[in-house]
């Protein structure tokens, strides 16, 4: 047994026994959030305050109690009066939706999620009781092929969310990158219909080392530093077409990512 692997595995039963934990905890709070609640608070507001909870226990143990991943913010979230956000984030490895909360913290947002993810116990029952949007995927390795009849609900879900004022955030390529390397994956067009369609305001988030942190196709988890940058806020507005927004989103978040000391070490293509 060689020292990085067992580096490798006690850092992995470290962080996924205190995880899960933490949504344990998460997850009876939300209970009594929403029983203690109920009387005088909307469905929408438990949901909310579920999230925040949820992401707030998905932080401590991924980031701020975590000695083995380190994060830099290079540009911060900026600031903005706008109330109809989408994130987009490029994404490359199952770190991501742990280590961006350090970039989105204090805000909070409802997450886009495979429905695989639902079903884990209490984390996925976390993400249920936050109200989190699901796609259903016909193949759960490649994730690509939604089910039929399964987006459309979602897309109506997420576009309420976006028109009361609720943050959402998606990973616009649609899966995980498992070259990031080679440069961004192509995006899909459904959220930026969205963005146009409710005048929402895109912050593009560029991510790298995180496949690092996380490496593809492995259960354990290694000693690794992610950087991130946000860029300056799209207004879908100024946009005349889907395709339009998309690549200039696309292009923002590579021209970022290629900023990125671990990219640039790499030699990554811009």
């Amino acid at each position: 047994m060689s020292g990085r692997f067992l580096v490798r595995l006690l850092a992995s039963l470290y962080l996924f026994s205190l995880v899960f934990v933490c949504w344990i905890v998460a997850w009876l709070l939300q209970l009594l959030v929403i029983a203690v609640t109920f009387p005088f608070a909307s469905k929408t507001q438990r949901q909310d305050w579920c999230s925040y909870i949820f992401r707030l226990h998905n932080m401590l143990p991924m980031v701020l109690l975590n000695p083995f991943w380190k994060v830099h913010t290079l540009r911060p979230f900026p600031q903005t009066r706008e109330k109809k956000l989408i994130v987009m984030m490029n994404h490359s490895s199952a770190a991501d939706t742990f280590l961006v909360l350090r970039v989105l913290f204090p805000r909070d947002a409802s997450w886009v999620a495979k429905d695989i993810l639902f079903r884990v116990p209490f984390g996925g029952w976390c993400m249920s009781n936050a109200d989190d949007l699901c796609v259903y995927f016909k193949n759960k390795r490649k994730s690509m092929e939604t089910v039929k009849g399964t987006v459309g609900p979602m897309m109506e879900a997420a576009h309420k969310k976006v028109a009361r004022g609720r943050m959402i955030a998606i990973f616009p390529e649609g899966t995980r990158n498992n070259t990031p390397e080679d440069g961004l994956l192509p995006f899909r067009p459904g959220f930026f219909k969205l963005a146009i369609d409710e005048g929402a305001t895109i912050i593009p988030i560029a991510a790298s080392g995180t496949e690092k942190c996380w490496p593809h196709r492995s259960w354990l988890v290694d000693v690794g530093e992610a950087y991130f940058s946000c860029g300056d806020p799209v207004h879908a507005s100024n946009f005349d077409s889907v395709e339009g927004l998309m690549n200039h989103v696309h292009k923002v978040i590579t021209e970022l990512r290629a900023t990125h000391p671990s990219v640039v070490a790499e030699g990554s293509p811009q």
